[in-house]
């Protein structure tokens, strides 16, 4: 077998492959035995036909058969003795049977990109504190007790910052119903019947708390606001926006005590000193977690920025759609408009396109990580993602892999827990230091 080589841009190599004639022979004798075991005839026993009547019969088939596998075979071969690294065949072309029976193929291969690893033991990395403070477990018993409050009228005064206020409201820009005028206008902006508001600095936009201050209950206030350069909503940027605003009520929020008929009330048979317990043990397992993802960015952040290296622009392309999905997916879910996600498909799509190239030069990276470390998904790994995905979704094991094993997705599973086992390796070995910023914590 001649093998030649040719390394092409983006990590893509032209493989030009020549079997010889007497494997060509070979192969095409044992396609054909395999047609004429099979073959059902007139007028012969099954497997008993002819050897030249099954290549009359049956020569397309038995050439397309010999074609892909000498395809199969002969790029596998030349792969393996070239020491190339391959993540896939991209095509295959100008497949030749030669009057002496050669055979001759071109595959174009994507090869996975060439780089010098950097060091990645010892890696500097700067995280929040996972300690977790008293008035962290104080602020998360408030939000309790706010989600338990009742409300009551407040009555005898006009409207106060801070409180939460009941309103009929309606915006209009240029003297069109705002959602009229600009269709990508935030809905919550355009206004309401009975909208319930707690009234702060920034409440809806800039400068309409302190229009509404001072009014009574069924009092009705007109008044312009011109949105900053920057405002969420581009398309409103510079533009003077009408509000006519009526009070409907004002109320007080009554907040429950913070005793033991309250910790009760939240979880059954607790009194507040096991709820706070409780409220301590879940904020530092979500904190720890935090901190502890915090870590695995900023060590993969760390990698990503000392490697530079061509990737497999096919590859490129298809994570930058799944990206661009989730982002469209979440903006979504956020109700943003689909006219609004037309407006920035340009900045979605250059978005998109960083992190793909960011996502997979990290992946590369640390399946490279992988291989110089002998760290490997094993199959106890995989059996035991499965089984913690069937719990999750209430299922068996068994229905849970073969739905797996019918969407081609145990590679990508088997994948998921190496890149998990490494990041695992790395965080254990990186130069962790504690800084003075804060955690985000859920």
């Amino acid at each position: 077998m001649n093998v030649e080589v040719e390394n092409l841009p983006n990590c893509l190599a032209s493989l030009r492959v020549e079997l010889p004639s007497d494997r060509v022979k070979k192969e095409w004798s044992e396609v054909v035995q395999k047609f004429r075991r099979a073959a059902r005839l007139p007028g012969f026993r099954p497997g008993k036909a002819p050897q030249n009547v099954v290549e009359a019969k049956f020569r397309k088939e038995i050439q397309d058969e010999l074609t892909r596998k000498l395809i199969n075979e002969g790029t596998r071969e030349a792969i393996q003795e070239k020491g190339l690294k391959v993540l896939s065949v991209s095509e295959v072309e100008d497949v030749e049977f030669a009057p002496d029976q050669t055979m001759r193929f071109t595959a174009t291969l994507i090869t996975a990109p060439e780089f010098e690893l950097p060091e990645y033991k010892g890696i500097p990395v700067a995280v929040p504190s996972a300690e977790l403070m008293d008035e962290e477990v104080d602020q998360a018993l408030e939000r309790l007790r706010e989600r338990q409050a009742s409300f009551s009228d407040v009555e005898g005064r006009a409207v106060e910052l801070d409180d939460f206020v009941v309103l009929d409201y309606e915006t209009t820009l240029d003297g069109q119903p705002l959602l009229e005028a600009v269709p990508a206008a935030p809905k919550r902006l355009a206004g309401g019947k009975d909208f319930w508001l707690k009234l702060e600095e920034e409440t809806l936009v800039p400068g309409f708390a302190p229009e509404v201050v001072g009014l009574q209950v069924n009092e009705t206030r007109e008044f312009d606001l011109t949105l900053l350069e920057g405002f969420q909503a581009e398309a409103l940027a510079n533009r003077t926006l009408h509000f006519k605003v009526t009070v409907k009520a004002i109320k007080r929020m009554d907040l429950p005590e913070l005793d033991d008929a309250f910790a009760g009330q939240v979880v059954q048979g607790l009194d507040l000193d096991r709820l706070r317990k409780l409220i301590r043990a879940q904020l530092q397992a979500e904190k720890t977690a935090s901190v502890e993802n915090v870590k695995r960015n900023r060590i993969v952040d760390y990698l990503v920025k000392q490697v530079e290296c061509e990737l497999p622009q096919s590859y490129v392309k298809d994570e930058t759609r799944r990206i661009m999905s989730e982002i469209v997916q979440q903006n979504q879910r956020r109700g943003v408009s689909e006219e609004t996600l037309r407006e920035n498909q340009k900045d979605i799509v250059n978005t998109a396109a960083r992190s793909a190239r960011d996502r997979l030069k990290a992946n590369f990276i640390l399946l490279r990580i992988a291989g110089k470390e002998g760290i490997e998904a094993t199959p106890q790994d995989v059996k035991a993602r499965i089984e913690a995905l069937a719990a999750q979704h209430r299922t068996t094991y068994e229905k849970a892999r073969s739905e797996l094993e019918s969407q081609g997705a145990i590679p990508q599973l088997r994948e998921e827990i190496l890149v998990g086992k490494v990041l695992d390796f790395l965080t254990s070995n990186a130069n962790i230091e504690t800084s003075s910023e804060e955690v985000a914590n859920g």
